[in-house]
């Protein structure tokens, strides 16, 4: 579950990146790499602790006065909090092979653009998706070129992102599908994140409701389940597996804590266009 973090500092976060590794699928095993904690987890950590206690009193006056217009999501843009860090600007690198400069990458739920920009640079052209009007506002104020939901699928693009989505949306399996279909084939890179244990759930105004479809992951510890979502339902749908780590996925705090943090898979995949993509529903 989620983690509510104090912002001790010294202290070793090596557990953040820890698996017991033998206990994965012997398939991925060899393509699991334990990261560390970096330069750029540091300073969002820091930046983190550092935010005034009166801020935070502030935004939660804020929030509680908004509540009954807006979702927590759009509250959270309006008032530039809970920002989120997935991985840094090295690891996104690293999942992307370290290939040159790209024409087209997609972050699918892109949210305020803090995490998309870590990546960003290594894209001539940066298209972004995100339900909230407030959140899309900050996209395009940094230049993003921001999608309908309804018809980013239409183009190809030469990566796309889809990070902590598919727990947080109706239809996970459509949403790969259509991820497959509009990503090149020829070095095309798909990156997804996904909290586990998993357990799905859908923002709707001011209340969350279970997912519709909720992906079939087996299992219960951390590494039985994300040897069930690459060997389960990604392979199947015709992704292949290059890299896979597991990160915090941290959010910055509020009265209570300095940051939350949640564990996150993180796998990078091509698309194997050779095989027929089947419906595992």
């Amino acid at each position: 579950g989620i983690n509510a973090e104090y912002g001790q500092y010294g202290i070793d976060y090596s557990y953040w990146y820890e698996i017991e590794k033998a206990k994965l699928h012997p398939d991925i095993q060899t393509k699991f790499k334990i990261h560390h904690y970096d330069k750029d987890t540091e300073e969002f950590v820091q930046d983190a602790c550092n935010v005034s206690y009166f801020k935070h009193i502030f935004d939660n006056a804020a929030s509680i006065f908004l509540l009954p217009f807006v979702s927590n999501t759009s509250r959270n843009a309006i008032l530039n909090r809970g920002i989120m860090f997935v991985a840094s600007s090295e690891l996104f690198k690293e999942m992307l092979d370290g290939c040159p400069r790209m024409d087209s990458v997609l972050d699918i739920g892109a949210g305020d653009g803090n995490v998309t920009r870590r990546f960003a640079d290594s894209f001539a052209n940066v298209y972004a998706t995100e339900t909230s009007p407030p959140m899309r506002n900050r996209l395009q104020a940094r230049g993003y070129n921001v999608m309908e939901i309804d018809n980013w699928h239409e183009r190809a693009y030469d990566a796309i992102t889809c990070l902590n989505v598919l727990d947080r949306c109706h239809e996970p399996y459509k949403l790969l599908q259509d991820m497959y279909n509009s990503v090149k084939t020829n070095g095309g890179t798909v990156i997804i994140a996904l909290v586990l244990p998993y357990h799905g759930s859908v923002e709707g105004g001011q209340s969350w409701a279970p997912q519709k479809e909720p992906l079939k992951i087996k299992g219960y510890s951390y590494e039985q389940q994300l040897s069930s979502f690459i060997l389960d339902i990604l392979e199947p749908m015709g992704f292949e597996l290059n890299l896979a780590t597991k990160v915090p996925y941290l959010c910055t705090g509020d009265i209570q804590a300095r940051y939350y943090s949640l564990s996150d898979s993180l796998v990078s995949l091509n698309v194997k266009p050779e095989l027929a993509s089947e419906s595992i529903m």
